[in-house]
């Protein structure tokens, strides 16, 4: 007879994630980065966390928000439904938020919650976000390391407030690949790996669609 667990046991429940690579035809792929290396100084600006706000300690990047990719959210909508068989979540009447972020030297994004069960029970506007997904660009041959997608498995129980400690997951680094895609559930704990980019040239970052299926596409990122 096997033993039952103690009071103080953590069970890891592993994250969904669906991750497509080679996403775009690799012309579009192209085009689509050249567009993010050339995109104009004034229309990026400091990545900012919860409450709209500008924190170093929790979050450094550059963000476009109104950076436009038409071709990345065509395709998309092209695999909805395979996104909602792999993650077992509906994206009916959903539609695409996104912006670009720019992780140059140093630059990172600790663990966080696009969507937290604080936010879903109280109704509040992040709820709206259904399906997060990534899109990563960036020079060949790559030109940094690090700043790998690090997504943590649920560790059950959760705290009395709803909240995951990254301490108590367990966790899979995802490498930002050129032409790639990752899909996973707003409510997962995931971060950003620090960037370290020697050159410290625009051009050379790690360039990222960051975007949502929103039920309010009106909804943007932090």
């Amino acid at each position: 007879m096997r033993p039952s667990p103690g009071e103080n046991a953590t069970w890891q429940l592993s994250t969904k994630v669906c991750r497509i690579s080679h996403f775009l035809a690799e012309e579009t792929a192209e085009l689509l980065l050249s567009r993010a290396t050339h995109a104009a100084q004034e229309d990026l600006y400091p990545s900012r966390v919860r409450g709209n706000q500008v924190d170093t300690r929790t979050r450094r990047a550059l963000s476009h928000v109104g950076f436009e990719a038409e071709e990345l959210t065509d395709a998309i909508n092209k695999v909805r439904g395979p996104v909602e068989r792999a993650l077992g979540i509906s994206c009916e009447g959903t539609e695409p938020a996104f912006a670009l972020n720019i992780h140059n030297d140093g630059d990172f994004y600790q663990p966080h919650q696009d969507v937290s069960s604080h936010e879903a029970a109280k109704g509040m506007l992040a709820a709206n976000r259904v399906v997060t997904f990534v899109y990563y660009m960036h020079r060949t041959p790559v030109a940094f390391s690090g700043g790998a997608l690090r997504m943590y498995d649920t560790a059950a129980p959760l705290r009395m407030d709803g909240t995951l400690d990254p301490k108590e997951c367990s966790y899979r680094d995802y490498p930002p690949e050129h032409n790639s895609v990752i899909f996973f559930a707003p409510s997962a704990l995931h971060e950003v790996r620090r960037v370290s980019c020697p050159s410290r040239e625009h051009a050379d970052s790690r360039f990222a669609i960051n975007g949502w299926l929103c039920r309010n596409p009106a909804v943007r990122g932090e």
